[in-house]
């Protein structure tokens, strides 16, 4: 019997320690002073992450589903749109292929973003789902959960914020065509009151 009773207790202690990664979350939300319509149409625009989140250099395109997004630190990550519902003014997407633990320390992500009226202003709420980078037990420094809840925590609180404070990413709405252009014909526009290229 005392054998038995070690046994199961020995089995039950295993159960308890050898568990992997579990799920974690970030809900964020913030009250922005402009119309829903307006954030709705920043929110959605194709690539439009690169227009207003301050952690994010660019955005490329790929096709009408996947978008590889560079963050100012230089790494990529790419993006899966799951749908954008208009009607619901709601964005859903996913991080796809092999995630690069130094954009954020995650093995899985899906996050939504939400526009609702709030008055006459707007209201954020942005949602992840996300497991960290590393799946099995004891994980090293830098791919816990802690270390994933921080990187993604940050994220989306940068990009609700970048939002709320009305940013225009220069770099993202200039192409390298339109600065040329510009620079060489900013003293005429100038000359002639205009405030193009200003």
């Amino acid at each position: 019997m005392k054998w038995s009773l070690l046994v199961v207790t020995m089995l039950l202690s295993a159960n308890v320690w050898a568990h992997g990664p579990t799920p974690q979350k970030t809900d964020e939300s913030i009250q922005v002073h402009a119309t829903a319509e307006a954030i709705w149409q920043r929110i959605s625009a194709p690539c439009a992450l690169a227009q207003w989140h301050p952690q994010v250099a660019a955005c490329e395109a790929i096709n009408d589903k996947q978008q590889k997004i560079t963050l100012k630190n230089g790494k990529q990550l790419l993006q899966e749109i799951d749908e954008v519902s208009a009607a619901e003014m709601t964005v859903a997407y996913r991080l796809s292929g092999e995630i690069d633990l130094e954009a954020l320390p995650v093995s899985s992500l899906n996050g939504k973003i939400k526009v609702s009226a709030d008055g006459s202003n707007a209201k954020v709420v942005w949602t992840a789902r996300y497991y960290r980078a590393f799946t099995g037990n004891e994980p090293p420094a830098g791919q816990d959960d802690e270390s994933a809840k921080t990187a993604v925590d940050s994220f989306v609180k940068d990009g609700l914020q970048g939002l709320k404070d009305g940013r225009q990413n220069a770099a993202a709405n200039q192409s390298g065509w339109r600065k040329k252009v510009c620079a060489s014909l900013r003293p005429l526009f100038k000359r002639i009151g205009s405030t193009l290229c200003a």
